[in-house]
């Protein structure tokens, strides 16, 4: 239902003990690392403010009771994600993908706090966009602050344009404590366009460094394959081969993002 060769984990590490049921939980106190940007280039239909209210869950799979349902039930959900932060001089959108983070979502007696350590984009092309992040989820207390219930979720979601939206599939499994696996569930969303993409100024530095950087690296592959050409063709005429240069290489097509 996403893309051919995405797999979630069997398992994975488990949590530790201070994030596990019954300990305190300060959300201020938890630190999840140095972020680390990564920019990645965005179809235009990608780009933008939307906005979800309702989710259609398509599986569900317990692994503790071995049971495997199709139940098609529509929730009602509400909330809103947002792609796309710079331009670059020819115009194509880029999104920074700024990770450790963490959210959270509001529930009437409790907080989720998903701490999300790993986040990257497996595809991004014109056709959809595939994101998968890992981290703990924290079901915790609004009354005692005590974490009810912790787990590792693992997601996948595939993003596809529909209409004048997104179409959203996201595969989430869950993971115990102990690293082992407790469920999975498949969401199929409609996500509506609340706004059109606009720069976000406060990302501009962490771009401008980016985009010197990919330049540098660009000139620096000009230069060695510039060095390396004379070479090639004294070793042609060395051998007799006639001096017609390099032939054209076929690069393989990756997406937007490169």
């Amino acid at each position: 239902m996403l893309k051919a060769g995405v797999e979630h984990s069997e398992t994975v590490q488990p949590l530790e003990s201070e994030l596990r049921p019954g300990q305190r939980f300060d959300p201020n106190a938890a630190i999840l690392g140095t972020p680390v940007d990564d920019w990645i280039c965005i179809p235009p239909w990608f780009a933008g403010t939307f906005y979800v209210d309702r989710s259609l869950v398509v599986d569900f799979i317990d692994y503790r009771t071995q049971t495997h349902l199709a139940p098609n039930k529509l929730e009602k959900i509400y909330r809103t994600f947002h792609y796309g932060h710079q331009l670059d001089s020819t115009g194509r959108v880029w999104h920074l993908n700024r990770c450790p983070y963490r959210n959270s979502i509001q529930s009437e007696g409790s907080i989720q706090y998903n701490l999300i350590r790993q986040s990257k984009f497996l595809h991004s092309g014109n056709d959809s966009v595939v994101e998968t992040a890992t981290g703990p989820a924290l079901v915790v207390s609004k009354e005692t602050g005590v974490i009810a219930r912790s787990t590792t979720i693992e997601t996948f979601g595939r993003f596809e344009p529909f209409g004048q939206g997104i179409r959203k599939t996201t595969s989430i499994k869950g993971f115990n404590f102990a690293g082992m696996p407790e469920d999975l569930i498949v969401r199929v969303e409609q996500a509506y366009r609340l706004e059109p993409f606009s720069p976000d100024a406060t990302t501009a530095d962490s771009f401008a460094a980016f985009m010197a950087k990919r330049q540098a690296q660009r000139e620096a592959r000009k230069q060695m394959q510039q060095q390396g050409a004379p070479q090639m063709q004294g070793a042609q005429q060395m051998q007799g081969a006639p001096q017609q240069g390099y032939p054209a290489q076929s690069v393989p097509a990756q997406g937007l993002s490169n």
